[in-house]
């Protein structure tokens, strides 16, 4: 079972005491020197030392709260180790708690924190940005709108709240197993009416987060998925005022709630929301479906399709992978050291098994001990070299433990030696056999948002009730279980090589398709490193502005005048404006200019609808193959000729990506990329993306049409079908229209729909007219009350680019202009040029 660590929560609190003393001390001398100070700097400087203060106390809560909670979650394991679904209070308690419950709170503890530091901003410098007319003023306006956009989540989710009380979902069963029924009701303040009663939706997700930092990214893919329309009169009575009957079957090869592995996550979850005047009703509920003995139904075959609408798309069922098992293969790559010993065996690991680890840690330590510094030379309170210092050599000792620590593990007849140290300098420590109740690898600490960055231990229990760790970061899974198995092997212990987690907010790492009779390890979130490092940094420099700032204020080496230095800003790349198009000396002038300026200057006069450079564009474009690159104003000129009005312009657009990627327009390249496609997963988005560009120019269309089609519709990835969907714009033609529609209704991922929306309405190289048939389509759906309020609202944008009517998001008032005015708009879309669309210029 996974323990709490009393050591993070200390370090926790170590490390939040800096900047909630550094926060206290800055009110205190606020507070103090009073007089020098306006009015306005006072209250400024008063709140951006509230921001410390908020950050140092909430860190020590959590700290404190964190470790509370987790004390009680270990709990609730030990005491119902083959019943995962006990392990959440509110489950063991036959209910699930609305996930929306606490959203009031954190978007008031944002609002505020956000706004706490964006007020100060915009009052210090829009004063003086408008007086010297500088139009950064916007900028600065635009950034601090983000506190009143949150403000204003932060007002409706306190009016969601107070109108429809804490809701939760009670169970008649627990758990809901596969086969059976999920039914029970929700409980709610509801004292209004719903036209329309309360749609309810059952779905069983699987959420797939990969990468980390700038590249993470989460996905959810709809496995199974059943809804149902509750009528206002079904609705009961109940303890909190209103109850709505809920009554799903699912079927019995569904797969079961998995949450061992953040990264990979099976969940079922229960939604429902209500249209209903003023804010409306929505909530959703996470449920507990498990596969107990009464049902032990395999679940390799699990249908996943969605219920409602037509067909959609199958995913296959996650696969287990690296499953535990008692014969450990020895990996093909091992940093450990295996060798004879004196009387045995011994394991060696190493210094500097994780460079990148210690790198990121040697980066922290200089940062941390460069703002002690700084707290030096500005003659700082001594308490603050005693909390910065008690962290910064914390931070050193990790540092030089990863960097220079070595672990040996000698296996002798009978006993076992361990020895940790630095350098090699370290105490051994001798442990009889006997005395040894297990050994396992455990989950130490967690390096990245991809669980393969997790690093491991090996971890020793005594019949006394001690452990003792025999060596650590080890960064592969594998190796730490296969040293596992050999020490228990030559030591003649009983062979166990399950990975235990071990960490106060830790999770298994690896995806593990549960079995019937199976139970795992509940999983809790945690943060991704990278993110996390990111956040400690912004405070850290934040803290170091700040500080630098004040004690400034009480040195009268220090005049009343500061100066900044301004670091270099980059200017952005400028339109440029051609007094006159393109003339026979212009274009002898262009044919000697180098091709980067060649492609920059005539693809820019095409975008400003110079007829000449567009033809002059076309004879010379296959000739930039391999002679020109992606420059910043080219950049600017790709994206500004995606969206013109001209679709002879987007076709060029086609024609520069292809050249800047390499590939021509023949049924060769054609070929390269279909295979690339079949063959490496991690180009195939793109290759289904500027495959869709050569059809679009004429390269083998049939072929082509056929397998975008196929990605759109059959691939698991949702980004594959996302940019199969972008390769499908340039096809141009009727029937493609119609499959993009299919993409943009039953896709289970959003980020498809949206694209697929997009280039419905406006992206791509339709015509006018040919979107104008979409029109009754479009009606149709928003008119279908099973739409959900997402598509709804991509829909009416649609119609909106489609037409160029602003309407309301009324379904009857554009169904009666489409009526009355429809055969006008297309007749005067016929009037056009065929290359004349909707864009930006």
């Amino acid at each position: 079972m996974t323990q709490p660590s009393k050591g993070a929560a200390a370090f926790l609190t170590l490390f939040g005491l800096p900047f909630l003393c550094a926060g206290l001390a800055f009110i205190y001398a606020q507070l103090v020197s009073r007089g020098n100070f306006g009015t306005f700097e006072f209250a400024m400087g008063i709140m951006v030392a509230s921001v410390f203060v908020f950050i140092g106390g909430g860190l020590i809560y959590a700290a404190f709260r964190g470790y509370a909670l987790l004390k009680q979650q270990s709990a609730r394991e030990e005491s119902n180790p083959l019943s995962p679904w006990l392990w959440r209070a509110d489950w063991a308690s036959r209910r699930a708690d609305s996930r929306n419950k606490k959203s009031e709170i954190t978007y008031w503890v944002i609002c505020i924190l956000c706004n706490m530091i964006t007020v100060p901003v915009a009052a210090n410098l829009v004063p003086k940005m408008v007086g010297a007319n500088d139009p950064r003023v916007f900028l600065v306006l635009g950034f601090s709108s983000l506190g009143l956009i949150l403000l204003v989540n932060a007002l409706r989710a306190t009016t969601r709240h107070r109108r429809f009380g804490d809701t939760y979902f009670e169970f008649d069963a627990l758990p809901f197993l596969p086969g059976e029924k999920v039914s029970g009701r929700i409980h709610l303040k509801f004292e209004t009416r719903a036209e329309h009663g309360i749609d309810l939706k059952l779905s069983c997700v699987r959420k797939i987060v990969t990468g980390s930092g700038d590249s993470h990214s989460t996905s959810k893919v709809v496995l199974w998925q059943a809804d149902q329309n509750v009528p206002t009169g079904a609705v009961q009575p109940g303890p909190l005022g209103r109850a709505i009957p809920v009554e799903f079957s699912v079927p019995a090869d569904s797969l079961v709630t998995n949450l061992d592995n953040p990264n990979d996550q099976v969940l079922w979850i229960l939604h429902a929301q209500a249209d209903v005047p003023g804010v409306d009703y929505s909530d959703d509920f996470e449920i507990p479906v498990f596969r107990g003995a009464a049902s032990s139904a395999p679940a390799s075959n699990f249908g996943m399709r969605i219920t409602s609408g037509a067909d959609t798309f199958a995913f296959p069922a996650s696969q287990p992978t690296d499953t535990d098992s008692n014969d450990v293969p020895q990996p093909a790559h091992i940093k450990a050291v295996v060798s004879p010993g004196s009387g045995g065996t011994e394991f060696y690991f190493p210094p500097l098994r994780n460079p990148s680890r210690a790198l990121i840690l040697l980066v922290v330590t200089v940062v941390w001990s460069a703002v002690i510094y700084l707290m030096y030379q500005k003659h700082a309170p001594m308490l603050f070299f005693v909390l910065f210092g008690l962290a910064d050599v914390l931070i050193i000792a990790g540092f030089l433990h990863t960097t220079f620590g070595s672990s040996l593990i000698s296996v002798r007849s009978g006993e076992i030696l361990s020895r940790r140290g630095i350098l090699g300098l370290g105490r051994a420590r001798t442990i009889q056999v006997s005395e040894v109740v297990s050994i396992l690898p455990v989950v130490s600490m967690q390096q990245g948002g991809s669980s393969d960055n997790a690093l491991h231990a090996i971890r020793m229990r005594l019949k006394d009730g001690s452990k003792i760790t025999l060596a650590d970061e080890i960064a592969s899974r594998q190796e730490a279980r296969w040293v596992v198995s050999q020490i228990e092997t030559l030591s003649g212990l009983k062979l166990d090589t399950h990975v235990e987690v071990d960490l106060p907010l830790g999770v298994p790492v690896t995806p593990i398709l549960q079995k019937p009779g199976q139970t795992f390890t509940q999983a809790r979130p945690r943060t991704s490193t990278a993110a996390s490092l990111g956040v400690f940094f912004v405070m850290v420099f934040g803290m170091f502005g700040f500080m630098a700032w004040r004690m400034s204020s009480f040195t009268s080496r220090i005049s009343n005048s500061r100066t900044a230095a301004a670091a270099p800003v980059k200017r952005p790349v400028m339109p440029r404006v051609f007094s006159s198009p393109l003339t026979d000396e212009d274009v002898d002038r262009v044919r000697a200019l180098p091709a980067q300026a060649q492609a920059e200057e005539l693809l820019e006069r095409a975008i400003g609808h110079d007829t000449r450079a567009l033809e002059l564009f076309d004879q010379l474009v296959d000739g930039w193959r391999g002679h020109i690159r992606m420059s910043d104003r080219m950049k600017q000129l790709e994206r500004r000729s995606e969206f013109s009005k001209d679709l002879r312009v987007r076709y060029a657009n086609a024609d520069i990506n292809l050249v800047l990627e390499g590939w021509q327009k023949n049924e060769h390249a054609a070929d390269l990329l279909i295979q690339r496609a079949q063959s490496d997963p991690q180009y195939r988005a793109w290759a289904v993306y500027y495959v869709g560009m050569l059809a679009g120019r004429g390269v083998d269309y049939e072929r082509i049409h056929g397998l975008l089609l196929n990605y759109a519709r059959n691939d698991k990835d949702p980004v594959v079908r996302q940019w199969a969907v972008e390769g499908m714009r340039f096809l141009g033609k009727d029937e493609v229209l119609d499959e993009l529609f299919t993409s943009f209704t039953e896709d289970p991922a959003n980020a498809v729909r949206d694209r697929a929306g997009c280039n419905i309405s406006d992206c791509g190289i339709f015509t006018r007219k040919q979107r104008m048939r979409m029109v009754p389509k479009l009606l149709d759906l928003v008119m279908n009350p099973r739409t959900t309020g997402q598509m709804r609202s991509w829909t009416f944008l649609a119609l909106q680019e489609i037409t160029d009517k602003n309407l309301p998001a009324d379904a009857l008032l554009w169904s009666r202009w489409y009526q009355e005015h429809g055969s006008e708009k297309l007749a005067e879309f016929e009037r056009l040029e065929w290359w004349q669309v909707r864009g930006d210029e």
